[in-house]
């Protein structure tokens, strides 16, 4: 049994339910799954072994040198899992093997798990990424729980200015992809994008040509390693909202939304439509909402949607087909994004404890490691802050606190503050504040230039400061999205 595989596969099961990360005994209750056929979901596998018992959690992974695919399975019991193992032989047309995991796995568990677990944490900045392309309609219509495995996860280079419909082509022709796109995007702030396709027929086999996507500045990530489910609570009650990548959220892409409806979009190509679009105007992503009978458009700017807004009805023609088209300019203003709801309190008490534990390695003047920590505690609040966006102007961290200091009293003394986290034992906070103009202000507040004010003094406040303007999409971190940049001292140069 591939140790190396075995991981990748604990690793796609910690970013499916975080509480195995503090089990390392899960690996006597979990069946391995070879040669599974490329049709085969998540679901569709489990369905197979629930007559011998409750399934945890199960996953897949794509074997891009067969072609086909490999699972994992977890029971909640270790008698139920025993059976299953005994009883199940393979099945022709679905998969090929099946085994317990090997006692040399077995023996070196708790290493793995670990192991398995600080990967899961390196990549989760990329998961979060991913997790921010996909909308929530399309997790919710998501019955077989393989969106991930119908997708081509791209990465762009620094230098690659693809549009999604480039990527589309680069897709079908160097990847050789095959079938019906549903969405295409591109996430430029966190150069990322994907193609998403309605069946995953043959998309294993297009990791093995990954090499010829360096010539265009491109990388492919395996996006089994990021199962995506739909949040227990639901969308957001906002029909465009639930249509719309999470990133589009945000106030800058006000005005930025065109929708489309007709008899044929069901029927549509994202990718094709996307390419014939971009003839003419700069596309971000196309994505089909074949169940709504609708699409949408994201473009570059307003300007861009006011013009696709006044195209012909032969564009429509050329670029969705012979049936009428309707377009609708989306330009109200939305509510901020709130978090996925943490359904059990046992998840949270183990992520704070994980959170607090990393916190009390750091030294007191390490703000990445602090930092990262504050945020992650911030974000497992049941109203958190942390994924509402815009937060590239509106959070800092404090670091080198009074030990009298107190949530209540930070809040207050900055005021428009929508959230605060104090973690005393390494006297750091973490300030989120209503609007950029509140953090701009607490700036030139007493606290955050001592120097030019009597009181408070620095020594009543701090014992030393720093603040930083704290943005979110790269942090290395599983609830953060970008890097902590320094906005004093300005030669302070944090980890990428």
């Amino acid at each position: 049994m591939d140790m190396a595989r075995v991981r990748d596969l604990i690793e796609a099961l910690v970013e499916s339910q975080p509480i195995l990360a503090e089990d390392s005994t899960f690996l006597r209750r979990a069946l391995v799954v070879g040669g599974v056929n490329s049709l085969i979901s998540p679901v569709h596998l489990e369905s197979f072994f629930t007559r011998y018992g409750a399934v945890m959690a199960t996953v897949l992974l794509r074997d891009a040198a067969r072609g086909e695919r490999i699972g994992m399975l977890v029971f909640f019991a270790e008698s139920d899992c025993l059976e299953a193992a005994e009883s199940e032989a393979a099945r022709p047309g679905a998969y090929r093997t099946i085994s317990r995991v090997d006692d040399e796995i077995l023996h070196n568990s708790v290493e793995l798990v670990k192991d398995a677990a600080d990967q899961q944490s390196r990549r989760s900045s990329t998961a979060e990424a991913f997790r921010r392309m996909v909308p929530w309609r399309y997790l919710e219509a998501d019955a077989q729980e393989d969106i991930n495995l119908r997708c081509l996860l791209l990465r762009m280079g620094a230098r690659s200015t693809a549009t999604p419909g480039y990527l589309y082509g680069v897709a079908r022709s160097e990847l050789a992809a095959s079938g019906r796109a549903c969405a295409v995007v591109a996430y430029y702030s966190s150069r990322m994008a994907m193609v998403v396709f309605d069946e995953s027929r043959d998309i294993e086999r297009c990791g093995s040509r990954s090499a010829e996507l360096v010539a265009f500045h491109l990388g492919l990530y395996d996006s089994g390693l990021f199962p995506l489910v739909a949040d227990g609570a639901g969308g957001h009650g906002v029909v465009t909202r639930d249509l719309l990548p999470l990133f589009c959220l945000s106030p800058d892409f006000l005005g930025r939304v065109v929708l489309l409806r007709g008899p044929g979009i069901a029927e549509l190509d994202a990718g094709e439509a996307c390419r014939r679009v971009e003839e003419l105007h700069p596309v971000e992503a196309l994505l089909v909402h074949r169940g709504d009978r609708l699409a949408v458009v994201v473009v570059r700017s307003r300007g861009d949607a006011r013009a696709l807004m006044a195209e012909s009805g032969e564009f429509w023609r050329r670029a969705c087909g012979p049936h009428p088209i309707t377009a609708q300019l989306i330009d109200d203003p939305s509510p901020a994004f709130m978090p996925r709801p943490l359904l059990y309190p046992e998840v949270v008490n183990l992520a704070v404890a994980r959170a607090h534990r990393r916190m009390d390695r750091c030294t007191l003047d390490d703000l990445h490691g602090l930092g990262r920590g504050l945020v992650e505690l911030e974000s497992l609040r049941p109203s958190s802050s942390v994924r509402q966006g815009n937060l590239a102007r509106r959070g800092f961290i404090l670091l080198g606190l009074h030990q009298d200091m107190t949530e209540d009293y930070l809040m207050q003394y900055f005021g428009d503050v929508e959230s605060c986290v104090v973690y005393m034992a390494k006297r750091a906070a973490l300030v989120i504040f209503s609007t950029p103009e509140a953090a701009a202000r607490a700036l030139r507040t007493p606290m955050a230039d001592g120097r030019s004010r009597d009181t408070p003094r620095d020594d009543q406040v701090v014992d030393y400061l720093l603040l930083l303007q704290y943005t979110m999409l790269r942090v290395d971190d599983p609830l953060a999205h970008e890097d902590a940049q320094p906005l004093i001292p300005a030669n302070y140069v944090l980890p990428p």
